[in-house]
């Protein structure tokens, strides 16, 4: 097995109380590719993000080049859920990448807008925000530290907070996501819509609706995300070892999954990607 020389430090930490009903947490991710570039597939999280490129801009991102050289000097980004896989980044130099992981129904209880709109982008947040998002990157610029970007964030995103979207962000299908979350998956879907007081049909549309995909999918990407969690903090765990922890059935339902989300096996996608092997830091949030 060939793996990336590249490290990465990957940190992360909690948002203020208020908003932990919409955001899982920030995080930030540092590399440098020393000159070289690296490419790499644009694989989904099972939550929609929002992206801050404090230092490099990407070289290429995994959408149609024309809007690719359209938007390039965007420097902050809404990512949806991407169901299938449709391209690579790109990187060359010294990234320093800050982001917003909403919890699933997080973005569409602040926003009020359907994640449907956003399943398989990435749009330039200036297009939702407007100029605002620019002030508040810039601010991130300036940061120093982790710390100073989840306070600046935190005030940029409790503008946005009302008591009503507080309770929305508590309703049914956010509790079924949060479910998910916590069994990686397992628990079968008419069990999540029976919990949910709702028909099948309607807890899938309406999960859709909040979510950005299917409950079935967005399953699929919970387990996909663990496996390839797991791999790159412990890069000599076998693949058989990982799909068994992440609750696949066999290793083939894995290498499926792997095959749809990143557009290859698990064995190719870290051979051929450089993947970077990741050095975590959890930030533990002090408050005033």
């Amino acid at each position: 097995m060939v793996y990336s020389n590249l490290k990465a430090i990957y940190a992360n930490i909690a948002p203020c109380n208020a908003l932990k009903p919409f955001v899982l947490n920030y995080s930030i991710l540092s590399f440098n590719t020393n000159q070289l570039e690296r490419s790499w597939p644009c694989y989904s999280g099972p939550e929609m993000c929002l992206l801050c490129f404090i230092k490099a801009l990407p070289t290429g991102m995994p959408f149609p080049q024309a809007a690719f050289y359209e938007h390039k000097l965007q420097r902050i980004w809404l990512k949806g859920l991407f169901t299938d896989f449709c391209g690579n980044w790109k990187f060359k130099g010294e990234y320093t990448i800050f982001r917003i992981h909403f919890t699933p129904t997080g973005f569409h209880s602040l926003f009020q807008l359907s994640l449907r709109e956003f399943t398989n982008k990435i749009v330039a947040a200036q297009t939702v925000f407007g100029n605002e998002i620019s002030c508040y990157a810039e601010d991130l610029q300036q940061a120093q530290t982790i710390a100073n970007m989840a306070a600046l964030t935190d005030e940029f995103l409790t503008t946005y907070l009302i008591p009503k979207k507080a309770t929305a962000a508590n309703n049914a299908i956010a509790k079924a996501s949060h479910t998910m979350l916590d069994a990686n998956g397992s628990v079968p879907i008419e069990q999540h819509a029976s919990l949910a007081n709702m028909s099948l049909r309607n807890f899938e549309r309406k999960f859709r609706q909040q979510v950005g995909t299917s409950p079935k999918i967005f399953c699929r990407l919970l387990r996909f995300n663990r496996a390839i969690h797991n791999k790159l903090t412990i890069p000599d765990k076998c693949w058989t070892s990982i799909a068994l922890e992440c609750d696949y059935y066999d290793q083939m339902h894995m290498i499926r999954d792997f095959k749809k989300f990143a557009g290859s096996s698990p064995t190719q996608l870290f051979e051929n990607s450089a993947l970077p092997i990741l050095h975590l830091e959890n930030i533990k949030r002090e408050f005033n």
